[in-house]
């Protein structure tokens, strides 16, 4: 019995990673803060203080809290998330969360 545990442990721990890497399938993650929105395209400005330009097309989703959301939904200032197949600049999906807190002075 402990050689049969043993062994599922080890088996998890070696899968663990190949599951993480299947999650993300063909998709880059481009997170940050919005700082400009139009019909057409979203800046998001990463981490690393450099601005990415994500194009929306038809098969852009949008989601705010676990609901469907719009692109009208989208907001300067907004932190998001948005899915992008790898070697294009297509959004996705775009996971919208809150703004940043404003900072106390």
């Amino acid at each position: 019995m402990k050689y049969l545990t043993f062994a599922a442990a080890v088996l998890s721990v070696a899968l663990a990673p190949s599951a993480t890497a299947f999650a993300h399938g063909n998709n880059n993650h481009v997170r940050g803060v919005v700082t400009q929105v139009s019909a057409q395209s979203i800046t998001v400005q990463l981490p690393n203080n450099t601005s990415k330009t994500l194009t929306f097309t038809a098969k852009t989703s949008f989601e705010r809290a676990g609901k469907a959301a719009t692109m009208g939904d989208v907001k300067v200032g907004d932190r998001v998330v948005v899915d992008v197949p790898k070697n294009t600049n297509d959004a996705l999906e775009v996971k919208i969360g809150t703004a940043p807190k404003a900072a106390v002075k």
